[in-house]
């Protein structure tokens, strides 16, 4: 059993003022505090790291795993966005946990995995945490794959009933998490690297909230295109890929939004300061 949230939450007097508005906002107004911020990141110095961290490294490393250390990063430098909603307080999380999304193999669906501490992994660490988890999916080996298991064989009526209690439960009340399933509510990041092979161009992307209020934070990377950019009095060949970030008003807001967005994207570009800590 684990707390993922301190049992203080955020002082009401630090909430700023217009997120109190989308906090408070009557179910009547309609109000949509979601809010999407795309970009892109230069990838050349990414894929050259990329390439040469796995000429002699032990742990194949690829963009998702990137995109998690940035992503943990960024958490660490801006630690009032690692924050989820309970009822209407804003309570920071313990820790620096970032989930991701992948493809299980054994079960033919995609699945989330939680990398939890991330700020304090370095990349091959992340890397292999991964990898382990995706080798235990391929196997159906893991106790998450027993659960979810079990999870499946439960009627719709019921798996209904019980998400409306526990959900109810989880957005009212500070309630620990007691098995693999409900850790995913550890981390307020969630990371899609959707920069797979045969993935089109993405120059748009609304990512979806799961029904969980731990899911505030949504952070995508795009496939690789290229691009022609100037440089000085030429023109030049330069590969690109998008990032998304989406947010909750409630949560943060625009400004705030856009500073974190601009150090992964830098980071992203600087691949080297991965190994960095803040």
């Amino acid at each position: 059993m684990k707390w993922p949230l301190l049992k203080q939450p955020v002082p009401y007097d630090k909430v700023p003022l217009y997120n109190r508005y989308y906090l408070h906002a009557p179910k009547a107004s309609h109000a949509d505090p979601v809010m999407v911020m795309g970009t892109e990141i230069e990838a050349d110095a990414l894929i050259a790291f990329l390439r040469e961290r796995n000429r002699g490294g032990k742990v194949l490393l690829t963009t998702a795993h990137a995109l998690i250390r940035a992503a943990a990063l960024g958490l660490a430098q801006f630690p009032q966005m690692n924050v989820r909603l309970v009822g209407r307080s804003v309570y920071p999380f313990r820790d620096i946990s970032v989930r991701t999304a992948f493809f299980h193999r054994g079960n033919g669906e995609i699945d989330i995995m939680l990398v939890p501490s991330a700020d304090r992994k370095s990349l091959e660490q992340i890397g292999q945490e991964v990898w382990r988890r995706l080798m235990e999916a391929g196997r159906r080996s893991g106790g998450r794959d027993r659960e979810l298991a079990r999870m499946r064989k439960v009627p719709g009526f019921v798996f209904r009933q019980f998400m409306r209690f526990y959900g109810f439960l989880d957005r009212t009340f500070l309630i620990p998490t007691v098995s693999r399933l409900d850790e995913l509510r550890g981390g307020s990041m969630m990371v899609n690297d959707l920069s797979t092979s045969g993935a089109p161009p993405l120059h748009m992307y609304k990512p979806s909230r799961f029904p969980d209020s731990s899911d505030s934070l949504n952070l995508t990377l795009g496939p690789v295109e290229t691009k022609v950019v100037t440089r000085g009095d030429q023109f030049v060949s330069v590969k690109v890929m998008p990032l998304f970030l989406r947010a909750d008003h409630r949560l943060t807001d625009a400004f705030e939004m856009g500073r974190f967005l601009s150090l992964v994207r830098e980071l992203m570009q600087n691949p080297q300061r991965l190994d960095e800590s803040f």
